[in-house]
């Protein structure tokens, strides 16, 4: 099946609405940028033309602060330090900052909130992200307020949706709008369908979906963004979404016991893309279309194979430049049931 079309950004500069830098000792004092390719190696970065100029702003800020108070950044090898990483989210208008450190708490907070806030005036909140584990991973379980609030308000598709520093939201907003309306496109609603959306995050597509569906139910396996997807609803008045928290088979149980069974299941997977036991649970419940947006290309044509030995085949695909200036697309097809 070719690729119609790719649709290309009109922007492609400083579109990233999510930064987040790791920070390092160095010689000449803490490191804060990117990893080397292929590394852990933290080069030092002053700026990026993918991101914001405020988070060159922030990132100027945060070092100056730990050079003054001798502040000392994490050291992966020795688990040693404080300062692990620079995160910062970004709505249209406002920023959210979040510090992840290696303690609950920091020298000179006070400080360190009057630095950041002067660097950048649109910060709604600055938050502090505790992770004193040994991990790859960025953020930390535990977060505390430091300073205003712990998240922002974003309008996508109409829609009004708050975001959290550990919500998933597409990192390139005008991009992502293009792409929703492409899925909802290929779902072909007509305002009587039920529509199954898995791995449904903060509840972006299911609120997209739900302005033409029947009935939409979301299913995430985070609980947070559990919440924040039935907090979206309640907010945007969508009385016609549901959200349940638990994975594929979960939600097949679910719609089961209440006797139903979806017309289109839209699913947008993490990079790794569906387990087999996803494919089987889809095929299970056996909807006319599936709807499939993806990050990953590869895994997105294993799964195509995987659905395919299932029943299904694919009609339209169609790409969508999220990622400016790399070599990355998101990709949507629909397929429909033989």
């Amino acid at each position: 099946v070719a690729v119609s079309v790719i649709l290309g950004a009109e922007n492609t500069l400083r579109y990233r609405n999510k930064v987040q830098l790791p920070v390092s000792p160095g010689p000449d004092g803490p490191k804060i940028g990117f990893f080397r390719a292929r590394s852990h190696d933290v080069v030092d970065v002053d700026d990026c033309l993918l991101q914001p100029e405020t988070a060159s702003a922030l990132r100027a800020a945060l070092r100056d602060w730990m050079i003054r108070y001798e502040v000392p950044a994490y050291d992966e090898e020795t688990h040693q330090g404080l300062i692990r990483h620079l995160f910062v989210r970004f709505s249209q208008t406002r920023a959210l900052c979040c510090i992840v450190a290696n303690a609950p708490k920091l020298p000179h907070e006070g400080e360190l909130v009057d630095a950041l806030r002067q660097a950048a005036p649109e910060l709604s909140g600055v938050v502090l992200s505790v992770n004193q584990e040994r991990t790859n991973v960025v953020l930390g379980r535990e977060t505390r307020v430091l300073w205003g609030r712990d998240y922002l308000d974003d309008t996508l598709c109409s829609l009004t949706f708050r975001i959290s520093v550990p919500s998933f939201y597409q990192v390139n907003r005008d991009q992502a709008e293009v792409l929703y309306g492409k899925a909802l496109e290929f779902a072909g609603l007509t305002g009587t369908e039920l529509v199954l959306d898995l791995y449904c995050g903060i509840g972006t597509i299911s609120l997209v979906m739900a302005k033409r569906a029947g009935k939409v139910i979301g299913a995430e396996i985070v609980p947070a963004a559990v919440t924040d997807a039935k907090g979206n609803a309640a907010r945007n008045g969508i009385t016609n979404a549901d959200f349940i928290c638990g994975d594929a088979g979960t939600a097949a149980q679910h719609l089961a016991m209440q006797g139903l069974h979806p017309d289109v299941i839209c699913v947008d997977p993490p990079r790794k893309g569906l387990s087999p036991e996803v494919c089987d649970a889809i095929a299970d419940m056996a909807p006319g279309k599936v709807v499939y947006v993806s990050c990953d290309p590869a895994t997105l044509a294993r799964d195509v194979k995987r659905l395919g030995e299932s029943g299904y085949t694919v009609q339209k695909a169609v790409a969508v430049d999220m990622f400016p200036r790399t070599a990355h697309v998101e990709v949507v097809i629909q397929m429909t049931r033989k």
